[in-house]
């Protein structure tokens, strides 16, 4: 427990001190020209409690409520998962998660940011961690957007799921998973 708290404060403090860091090639946002964005990430997913690794393609698509210019920003995103799971046999993962995504700039060209939400998912793969093939996802999570042009940024991010039927069945084991994203976003 102790080894898995401090690999995560180390890698918060290497997003602390990427997030103060200069950006490259002197890009920055503007979001004064955007309202929507685009996005693709990778995930990575680990279950905290069972042996399930989880290696995801999350498409995203949001709409700027308030832009992050010179204030907090809010958007409404909706993320898509599509996942191969490796458990006890190879499966998928399939579903939907509206979420709420505050934003904040650090710099012209870094910007920080929270987000969550709860969706729908369909599991298909054999684990003791999953009880049933339909479940709920609640999920939170945070990280940064550099930017490497005006309109497109590299993001890194983590985000923590939960997974179960919400009590519909009888049986409702709790899926954790921790995830690390890798991806793009596209500020159109």
């Amino acid at each position: 427990m102790r080894h898995t708290c401090s690999k995560g404060l180390a890698a918060l403090a290497l997003l602390v001190l990427l997030g103060l860091a200069p950006p490259a090639r002197g890009a920055e946002f503007d979001f004064s020209r955007y309202n929507q964005e685009l996005g693709l990430r990778f995930g990575l997913g680990f279950s905290h409690s069972h042996h399930v690794r989880l290696y995801s393609l999350l498409p995203r698509w949001g709409i700027f409520l308030v832009r992050p210019n010179h204030t907090l920003g809010l958007s409404f995103v909706v993320e898509g998962i599509v996942s191969l799971a490796d458990a006890l046999n190879t499966g998928f993962e399939l579903g939907i998660t509206p979420m709420v995504k505050l934003s904040y700039r650090l710099s012209p060209g870094v910007v920080a940011f929270l987000e969550g939400g709860g969706g729908l998912i369909t599991e298909s793969f054999d684990s003791k961690a999953v009880a049933h093939s339909f479940n709920f996802t609640p999920q939170a999570g945070g990280g940064l957007d550099f930017a490497l042009t005006s309109r497109l940024a590299l993001t890194l991010a983590y985000r923590f799921r939960h997974a179960s039927n919400a009590g519909i069945y009888r049986e409702n084991r709790a899926f954790n998973c921790s995830f690390g994203h890798l991806g793009l976003s596209y500020y159109f």
